[in-house]
């Protein structure tokens, strides 16, 4: 199974995508935790790369796929084979807001790449951590990139409700003004009905 968590940054994502990977671990499931770009060589070299250059949205959108190429093939694909549970922080949704939307890079040019980029296997089920931008902006604080431009926030954060739209049957919008706890609930409660499993 690949479980995938999105949303803007302050939505507490990264935070969910760890606790449902402890929670998993001590339930006995075999299962990896990854992010999006990362957690490969060639992949966390690359996250510094987009980091620390400020580049044109082509470059940028086909370094992100560089490096979702590697940590699928790497990484996701061996894990899927040996039966474990993948969990990643950010996959191909957070392309198509950031770069298509965000970024105003043509739509039809970011899904081409992102399927490329992940063979064709989507996740099997996705997590949006929706939170109004003011929200998100108080808990970044001081820890703010260059991707955290209000205006361009904005257009991600809607762009992200609009795929959600689109995309029912895989991903799941979920109140992240909530507290920790309530948040957690609400992913495991659908992972038990979407899949039947004992959490």
């Amino acid at each position: 199974m690949l479980i995938t968590f999105e949303g803007i940054d302050g939505s507490g994502k990264s935070t969910q995508a760890r606790r449902l990977y402890e929670h998993l671990k001590n339930m006995g499931y075999k299962v990896s935790l990854y992010r999006d770009p990362g957690s490969t060589p060639l992949a966390e070299k690359i996250r510094e790369l987009v980091l620390d250059f400020e580049t044109d949205p082509t470059t940028e959108l086909l370094l992100f796929e560089t490096a979702r190429s590697s940590l699928v093939w790497e990484r996701v694909f061996p894990d899927l084979k040996e039966g474990k549970i993948v969990i990643i922080d950010r996959f191909i949704d957070s392309t198509v807001a950031y770069q298509g939307y965000g970024r105003e890079i043509n739509l039809g040019t970011v899904n081409i790449l992102n399927h490329i980029a992940i063979r064709g296997r989507k996740p099997d089920i996705t997590f949006l951590l929706n939170v109004p931008i003011e929200i998100a902006f108080q808990r970044l604080g001081s820890k703010k990139t260059r991707f955290e431009d209000k205006s361009y926030l904005r257009r991600v954060r809607d762009a992200y409700i609009l795929i959600a739209h689109q995309e029912k049957e895989r991903i799941v919008l979920i109140d992240a003004t909530k507290s920790e706890e309530e948040v957690f609930s609400e992913i495991i409660k659908h992972l038990r009905e979407r899949f039947q499993i004992s959490l």
